[in-house]
């Protein structure tokens, strides 16, 4: 007679001959086995949709309860991260506007919870639609937009989490996500450091599972983080015409792209640009990006360092370097 370990060993054996991964808790298991049985008995059924577990655990979860406000506090903040990732994969605009609908579409979330001892947990259903190409054009038949998001996050929460400058940092990884979305972990990591309820993340698609965790050390790296890329400064070649030349009010350039650039410059400085009025020029300037990671917007700031006639316009002195008031 074989025992339940046996039995047990047995199932684990056949899962992996057929490169299956094994049920993670009973529920899954229970899940796993209605859904054969309703096959097995010709129930139709929708598409096995991808899931998010999400435990709440912590000191303010002292056992099968969590404050409502704080619950859908941080699954809320939760939701809107996944949807600014989204946006940020898809190559879409992250800075301002509405979040485009089939994005919406793709990232929702919807939940049912369960318990476990000294927790709550959240099970998160992902969109069970096909992907159409209109949410990202890479995303194949079997990956959704959810698991690049979520393969995106949970990298980034990891680095966070287990923070060491020497090896690596969340900075340039959050660039690359914009401001929406450094907008939103950094309220997620608020939530985390102002409740005390630490976040345990469990993704399961069809192709893949992986697992993060973020907790009071993660939530401050990450938010520190998101502090050092408000600002960013770089040096950018810009070419078009200097169609305003003034001693009072910023010098403006009407970019190739049609953009109005504001040059910020000392008047002393700014006296000296008569003679590129109306011209054709090629500026370089010292660009400041700002980001506001209240609202998730981003302003620019531009400084004059030099100016130069393009080609064609040798009747006017060939270039102006603007003289730096803290050189001089």
């Amino acid at each position: 007679m074989t025992t339940p370990d046996q039995r047990a060993a047995a199932l684990r054996a056949r899962l992996a001959k057929a490169s299956l991964d094994a049920p993670r808790d009973s529920a899954e298991l229970a899940s796993i086995s209605t859904q054969a049985m309703l096959r097995d008995a010709g129930y139709p059924l929708t598409e096995q949709r991808s899931q998010l577990d999400v435990r709440l655990h912590g000191r303010a979860v002292p056992g099968h309860d969590v404050p409502v406000r704080q619950a859908t506090s941080i699954l809320g903040t939760l939701q809107e991260a996944v949807s600014a990732c989204g946006q940020a994969v898809a190559k879409k605009a992250t800075a301002a506007g509405s979040i485009h609908s089939a994005i919406l579409d793709a990232t929702e979330l919807r939940f049912s919870p369960a318990l476990g001892f000294g927790s709550v947990v959240f099970h998160l259903g992902g969109a069970s639609e096909q992907i159409t190409g209109d949410e990202i054009p890479e995303t194949t038949g079997t990956e959704t937009l959810l698991d690049l998001v979520f393969r995106t996050l949970f990298k980034l929460i990891d680095v966070a989490q287990n923070d060491d400058p020497a090896k690596s940092s969340p900075v340039e990884n959050l660039r690359l996500l914009g401001p929406r979305t450094a907008k939103h972990l950094n309220d997620l990591a608020k939530e985390v450091t102002d409740s005390e309820i630490d976040i345990d993340l469990a993704w399961r698609s069809r192709t893949e599972s992986s697992r993060t965790t973020l907790g009071r050390r993660g939530a401050l790296a990450l938010r520190d983080a998101i502090e050092r890329t408000r600002e960013e400064v770089t040096i950018q070649r810009i070419r078009g015409t200097l169609s305003t030349v003034s001693t009072l009010v910023h010098p403006q350039l009407l970019a190739d792209d049609g953009q109005r650039i504001n040059l910020a410059v000392t008047p002393e400085a700014a006296a000296h640009l008569g003679a590129y009025y109306n011209r054709r020029v090629e500026v370089q300037v010292e660009q400041a990006r700002n980001w506001n990671i209240t609202t998730g917007r981003e302003t620019y700031t531009y400084k004059l360092i030099r100016i130069d006639h393009l080609a064609g316009q040798a009747d006017v002195a060939d270039q102006q370097v603007i003289p730096d008031p803290h050189t001089s």
